[in-house]
């Protein structure tokens, strides 16, 4: 990934990054520009991460724990989220916070696996349906936060559904978080939930299987905990295992004339350590132990080599 920026003055400031994935795909995770109308208050237009969880925001593999990201900073909140806006962000105090309105959801893209189908990402995105939304977090003390964020918005982009008439369908997500980096400890906890209303006559127009359904609600959540082993001899190099429980059901609430799907309720148990020599540089490997309701999860191993710069 590439961090790409320019200064036009004082208060006029651009920011970018270009990421290469998966070993074909290049694209841009956000672009935006500020106006920073005084040290608490700035102006932010451009292709923006919308601010929710922990993950969205700072993706980037040197930042988080785990070769993979949370199932439900996936799912639910599908990281990595951007979509094209404005608002405002700054903060008052201890207290800091970030408002955006952008383009909405296209719910054509929704499965009985998430929300993450329907993330638009900038490029032609239908805005013929809008979505807000905020986070508020407050710092505790130097390394430790707490704080919210919501999402509201239409998601059918004025698609047909199949008795011939509009869709109408909104998906809310809520979610609560913290984290706390301190004395070697890194510590994070989330919990989020979905809502989609129209997700009956959503799934009847995309002509879904029985349970297979796009769900009226998802919930998900995780605690995980990890310790820097050499905190005490080193501020550079870093070996910290980690442990993380996390659940997902992304069926918690099906629409009438469909049923759950046992194996989208999901619990993940991952142990593993990550290595960093310097900040910007880390090798992961962990283990990841995966039930669900019908007993057909799969576990695994996960190893990743991750760089930013």
């Amino acid at each position: 990934m590439f961090y790409t920026g320019y200064r036009f003055s004082d208060r006029f400031i651009f920011n970018s990054e270009i990421e290469f994935e998966h070993s074909d795909e290049v694209g841009v995770e956000f672009a935006y520009l500020d106006y920073v109308v005084n040290p608490n208050l700035t102006v932010r237009g451009g292709l923006l991460l919308l601010p929710l969880g922990l993950v969205n925001e700072f993706h980037e593999p040197n930042v988080f724990l785990g070769a993979r990201r949370p199932a439900t900073e996936s799912q639910i909140i599908p990281s990595t989220w951007r979509e094209n806006g404005v608002g405002v962000l700054g903060t008052v105090g201890s207290f800091s916070y970030r408002a955006y309105l952008v383009n909405g959801f296209d719910a054509a893209g929704f499965t009985a696996d998430g929300l993450r189908g329907g993330r638009q990402n900038g490029g032609q995105a239908k805005a013929d349906d809008l979505g807000v939304v905020g986070r508020l977090d407050y710092a505790v003390s130097p390394g430790v936060f707490v704080g919210v964020g919501a999402y509201r918005g239409g998601a059918d982009q004025s698609a047909s559904g199949g008795d011939g008439g509009e869709l109408d369908v909104t998906t809310t997500i809520v979610e609560v978080h913290g984290q706390g980096q301190v004395r070697g400890f890194d510590v994070r906890g989330l919990f989020a939930h979905a809502d989609v209303d129209g997700a009956q006559e959503l799934s009847l127009a995309s002509e879904l299987p029985t349970d297979e359904a796009v769900a009226s609600a998802m919930r998900g959540g995780y605690l995980q905990v990890g310790y820097n082993l050499l905190a005490t001899i080193s501020d550079r190099l870093r070996l910290t295992p980690y442990y993380r429980f996390e659940v997902v059901d992304t069926q918690r609430d099906v629409p009438v004339g469909f049923v759950r799907n046992p194996t989208r309720d999901t619990t993940y148990h991952v142990v593993g350590a990550e290595l960093r020599p310097i900040y910007n540089i880390v090798v992961k490997a962990d283990y990841q132990v995966t039930d669900n309701d019908a007993g057909t999860g799969r576990d695994q191993f996960n190893i990743a080599l991750g760089y930013a710069f």
